[in-house]
């Protein structure tokens, strides 16, 4: 039902996508016809632009024919960038060498390595200090391509009248540039003060985020310079995943873009993300059909199991994405955020799952009883390390994000009082559970009164105990309460006392008094087994209302209460046998009524 579901879908959204992509080519045909009438791009009151140039005259042309270094890592090396000239040739050998490699061998397993080195290295021409580290090769490549192509199309100065270095130290000191514009290109770079790159001439944040916009105004216009073509291999070659035969034998059609990304490209990302989805959901059915609750350990190592597969999964279909559909821009970046929320999600409760399910395997071992409060410090220690671990993954992946860890940091201190004075009360009863587990008065299974409430405790968690009462009810007290409040571990007692009080009537002679007193020890001493210094006592000691009161008090080396709940049935009803035999009456609870009326005649007469 789920898969037909996806696939129906699927076909809707690539039938939406095919009629916008067929709009969208006639609207670039119609957009293309106009601008071709224009091979100049210049605003009202510039400068005129230079003469066009030969291709060989071009600087582009020029860095591009360079012959390359044999070994590829030297020859994507920055040589400098301590000027705006040594940026540019830089930045153009490093594309050069790029764009080789596209060519002679396109996106294979063995050229990934070395594709991802280049993008590196082109990173470095850029200033990337916004961009998450994730993201930053493939946005500074992204860009360094769109001003590849807006630089072949427009006559440029010759490479002499780029600043160098010693241009730069032989100007006046209130005069040396820190920033520098191109005349006719919208490129501007600039001189990094701060931090590690301090001295270094970087390509400004402002031109790469323009890029792609310039080299929309400019795409019309034929190319004059550079070697080989860049553009639609660095953005439409797939990765060694998917045939670049199979996409080359693609309609037409199929290499119209929406949103930056062509057709092709959305169709495999959506049935990728179709058959991902489809695995996801059989898995999760599977959990729920034979993973009931409570979790078992197998339970849990399949649960564990699953959060992994959905991690992976999550971090797999963003490399897809990444090195082998080869997604750009906007678009690859709401992608990645949400598929990187997922795996983070997935990580982190996998990381907490890990930290119970190895309590649990150590708890099963038969050295620990699993209610015991060794248990449960073994429980509460896992977690606290689980979470430890969890808060380190978080972090890590917020900061390959572009989310600095000290910003989110920052932030918590912002709201941390007013998170504080919230989660006061969390905090604690997390500190009271650490004194509990630490100090010990009680652990799971045993019977303790805390106040009012009395019963078995079930679990001690993070928060609050929880104690069963003898009516079945479960009863949840914080943690705080318990370890500032009175306790009372009545399963811990070394014997169990019994006090009853036994009435006869007020005819009964002193001989059977005595005797009474004489049957209640006997049968005690028989039926009882007194710890050692605790003898049983039974003497009269009460005039009652209504009775003569023998009081009895005994002990019994046993800390069962259903057992000391069945002698003491048994000695009662042993004492009413013999008082039936001996002729010892029980006194009941009488009242006397005296009427003053009768009185007073029976004293007239």
């Amino acid at each position: 039902m789920h898969a037909r579901f996806l696939l129906i879908l699927t076909v809707l959204l690539f039938n939406c996508l095919l009629a916008g992509a067929t709009s969208a080519a006639f609207e670039d045909q119609s957009t293309t016809e106009s601008d071709t009438k224009s091979q100049d791009v210049q605003a009202p009151g510039e400068d005129p632009l230079p003469e066009r140039k030969s291709e060989a005259q071009h600087p582009w042309t020029i860095v591009e024919k360079t012959p390359a270094y044999e070994n590829s890592r030297e020859s994507v090396k920055p040589d400098k960038l301590d000027s705006p000239r040594s940026l540019m040739w830089s930045l153009g050998r490093t594309l050069n060498t790029y764009r080789e490699i596209l060519d002679k061998e396109g996106r294979t397993y063995e050229s990934q390595p070395r594709l991802r080195w280049i993008q590196s290295r082109i990173a470095e021409c850029f200033d990337v200090t916004d961009v998450g580290p994730q993201f930053q090769n493939d946005v500074a490549t992204d860009s360094a391509v769109y001003l590849r192509e807006i630089m072949r199309r427009i006559p440029m100065s010759a490479w002499e009248t780029i600043p160098d270095r010693d241009d730069i130290d032989q100007m006046p000191d209130d005069e040396r540039i820190t920033r520098y514009r191109f005349d006719y290109v919208p490129i501007e770079l600039m001189l990094m003060t701060e931090g590690e790159r301090a001295g270094e001439w970087v390509i400004t944040m402002e031109t790469r985020e323009g890029a792609e916009a310039a080299f929309d105004h400019v795409k019309h216009i034929e190319p004059i310079a550079g070697v080989g073509e860049l553009y639609r291999r660095h953005f439409f070659e797939p990765g060694w995943l998917i045939p670049s035969d199979m996409i080359n034998h693609l309609p037409a059609w199929t290499g119209h873009q929406i949103l930056e990304q062509a057709i092709w490209q959305w169709a495999v990302t959506l049935i990728t993300l179709a058959v991902v989805s489809v695995i996801l959901i059989v898995l999760i059915l599977f959990l729920r059909n034979y993973c009931k609750r409570p979790l078992t350990i197998a339970g849990r190592i399949l649960h564990l199991a699953f959060l992994v597969l959905v991690g992976v999964f999550s971090a797999a279909f963003i490399e897809f994405l990444q090195m082998h559909v080869f997604l750009s821009g906007s678009v690859l970046e709401i992608f990645t955020f949400f598929f990187s929320g997922i795996m983070l999600l997935a990580f982190v409760l996998g990381l907490l799952n890990l930290g119970v399910l190895i309590a649990e395997i150590i708890i099963a071992s038969p050295r620990i009883n699993p209610r015991s409060l060794d248990a449960a410090l073994i429980r509460v220690g896992a977690r606290t390390i689980s979470i430890f671990l969890a808060a380190i993954v978080f972090f890590k992946i917020l900061g390959q994000l572009g989310l600095s860890p000290n910003t989110v940091l920052a932030g918590a201190g912002v709201t941390g009082l007013a998170v504080a004075l919230g989660a006061q009360g969390t905090l604690k009863n997390f500190i009271a559970s650490i004194i509990l587990l630490m100090e010990r008065p009680f652990r799971e299974g045993e019977r303790i009164r805390i106040g009012d409430d009395m019963g078995t405790v079930e679990t001690i968690g993070l928060r609050s105990t929880s104690i069963r009462t003898r009516a079945g009810n479960l009863v949840l007290l914080p943690n705080d309460s318990v370890a500032h409040g009175r306790i009372e571990n009545i399963s811990r007692r070394p014997h169990i006392r019994k006090e009853m009080k036994i009435g006869v009537v007020y005819s009964t002679t002193n001989e059977k008094v005595e005797r009474a007193v004489e049957i209640i020890r006997d049968i005690l001493k028989d039926k009882i087994k007194s710890p050692r210094g605790f003898d049983p006592m039974v003497y009269f000691t009460t005039f009652d209302d209504s009775s003569l009161v023998i009081e009895c008090t005994y002990w019994h080396s046993t800390r069962d209460f259903i057992e000391i709940q069945e002698i003491a049935q048994s000695v009662n009803l042993e004492i009413l046998s013999r008082f039936k035999d001996e002729g010892i009456e029980f006194a009941f609870p009488t009242m006397t009524i005296v009427n003053e009326d009768n009185v007073d005649a029976d004293h007239q007469s």
